[in-house]
């Protein structure tokens, strides 16, 4: 998928092994909000995503596909990909891939890189220099910190 591109990373204080094998057991011990959904063809994966506008947030179920964790030089990509699960709206289809790397022997950088096709077609490509790619940034941002969040140390 070509289209706008996002990334955003947060730093968490428990080593690079840990992280990785946190992830390698699967979403459901990391993912925010997930739910699985049964349907006529297997069962999907579901998330939320969102943000917080004021007192309110704003938020819409996706549907996420997780890849295979895969080291590449010193890093461990995860790839990820979401859609929403029903009607779009402001929340765009979007193509990435977590970037999981130590950063000493007890810190962990995760990352994500991801790329986006703006909704509504050509009319969401004049709108997104503006207001849908703030919308893809701080969902992105909301996303990744609610996944930082359940990977944190606790206590």
């Amino acid at each position: 998928m070509s289209g706008m591109l996002l990334r955003h990373f947060v730093v968490i204080a428990r080593p690079v092994e840990e992280i990785e094998t946190e992830l390698a057991t699967g979403a459901q011990k990391w993912m925010p909000a997930l739910a699985w959904k049964s349907n006529g063809r297997g069962q999907r994966l579901l998330s939320e995503l969102g943000f917080d506008v004021g007192n309110r947030r704003m938020a819409r179920s996706i549907e996420v596909e997780i890849g295979a964790l895969r080291p590449v030089g010193g890093v461990t990509l995860l790839p990820i990909r979401w859609k929403a699960a029903s009607h779009a709206g402001l929340f765009p289809a979007l193509d990435g891939q977590l970037e999981i790397a130590p950063i000493g022997k007890s810190t962990t950088h995760l990352g994500i890189s991801a790329s986006y096709e703006p909704p509504f077609g050509l009319l969401g490509k004049i709108a997104d220099r503006a207001l849908m790619h703030r919308v893809a940034e701080v969902t992105v941002k909301d996303f990744l910190d609610r996944i930082s969040d359940q990977l944190r140390p606790s206590g």
